[in-house]
């Protein structure tokens, strides 16, 4: 029913054993998919609320933008223009928040890189979640319904997986297009896609064991030097979890011009690969034991000569209706319906961060559009 990803995983590769880091939520997955562990939290925003995620004393270790950063390989995170600001960026603002204004860039910033050939060795690339969602997330009702104009209304934020649909076909075509004889192009670029939890889906595979990101004791050691590494997590993990086995299963697909066609690899995986992946690349230390010997994405990356991408499928993804949160809020309108989780956990890092004295956590799109005009505006790059 999604003609883009159906396409794209016809024929290229996709997983059917990759799991999520955390039996959990959002922030948590997101956070081991860039810095191997979510610092003993299992939980978005509860037992400490979303400060938690700000506050230097509960944080632990580094990111793998820091491990390129520090290697000086370029890297960079996109994000949506109208959006404005980087789940990735606040979810590690004390790792990250000095590249806020050169390594975070806008999506049509994106498309200008791909074009020109000048794409970073590593990017990611992410959607827009706070309003007018392409991230796929299905709409739901809030806690409470709000109540306009003596009308309750009890659906959250207008939401379409088409869009996600069609934001997947832009990028895959404009990697597919690039052809700079320099730098980036289609034949050298891999692009991975997956999702960073799964969406309420019975899945009859249940979680395998995993390792636990950090041992027992303070301290992390670097197994080729024997020298301590990044500081391990000292308090106690949220829900007494140990961090020993990984969450459900969740789509993933490698499309690159040295995968095969119409590939399904049964290989177990989870969210660690990629830095792994990138570890292994540039001689890269491990971020923590989970990334440490991970499974790299070199299962998908197998052909010995190039598929050309004149051969690669054209996408056709379907019609998107327009999305009346798509402009800035009016007077009337869809513009006072609830935020959906994702867009409330957002704000909420950004009120943690950056937030004043007197705002209120935003429960509509027209709330959340006033406080990120309010909070946002030039904190991250274009």
């Amino acid at each position: 029913m999604l003609p883009v990803f159906s396409t794209l995983a016809r024929n290229f590769a996709i997983y059917d054993h990759w799991h999520c880091a955390v039996p959990s939520q959002t922030f948590c997955n997101r956070s081991f998919f860039h810095a191997s562990t979510s610092h003993g939290f299992v939980t978005n925003g509860g037992n400490g609320g979303y400060g938690k995620w700000i506050s230097q004393s509960t944080l632990t270790g580094t990111t793998i933008f820091n491990r390129l950063e520090e290697a000086g390989i370029e890297w960079a995170v996109y994000y949506d223009d109208r959006q404005l600001i980087s789940m990735t960026g606040l979810i590690h603002a004390p790792h990250l928040e000095p590249y806020f204004g050169t390594r975070f860039r806008t999506m049509s910033h994106f498309y200008r890189d791909v074009a020109a050939g000048t794409l970073p060795a590593y990017s990611f690339v992410e959607p827009r979640m706070l309003y007018d969602h392409n991230d796929m997330h299905p709409p739901v009702g809030p806690m409470e319904a709000v109540d306009v104009d003596g009308k309750p209304i009890v659906s959250g934020a207008i939401s379409d997986v088409r869009a996600g649909d069609a934001l997947l076909h832009d990028i895959y075509t404009a990697i597919k297009k690039s052809a700079s004889t320099g730098g980036s192009n289609a034949l050298n670029t891999v692009l991975a896609v997956t999702f960073d939890e799964h969406g309420g889906t019975f899945d009859h595979v249940a979680p395998p064991s995993a390792t636990p990101p950090h041992k027992a004791s303070d301290k992390a050691t670097d197994k080729a030097s024997d020298r301590p590494t990044d500081k391990a997590s000292t308090h106690q993990p949220e829900m007494d979890f140990a961090f020993d086995r990984l969450g459900v299963r969740v789509p993933a697909m490698v499309i690159s011009a040295y995968t095969p066609q119409g590939v399904v690899l049964n290989d177990p995986m989870h969210h660690a690969a990629v830095i792994a992946t990138l570890c292994e690349r540039w001689g890269l230390d491990p971020l923590t034991a989970r990334d440490d010997g991970a499974p790299t994405l070199s299962n998908a990356i197998t052909l010995t000569a190039p598929r050309h991408p004149s051969t690669w499928p054209t996408t056709h993804p379907h019609y998107v209706p327009k999305n009346p949160e798509s402009d800035s809020p009016i007077h009337h309108g869809d513009d006072d319906r609830p935020l959906s989780p994702p867009g409330v956990g957002l704000m909420g890092l950004l009120l943690a961060k950056y937030g004043s004295v007197g705002d209120d956590a935003p429960r509509t799109y027209r709330e959340a559009w006033a406080l990120v005009q309010k909070h946002a505006l030039g904190l991250f790059g274009k």
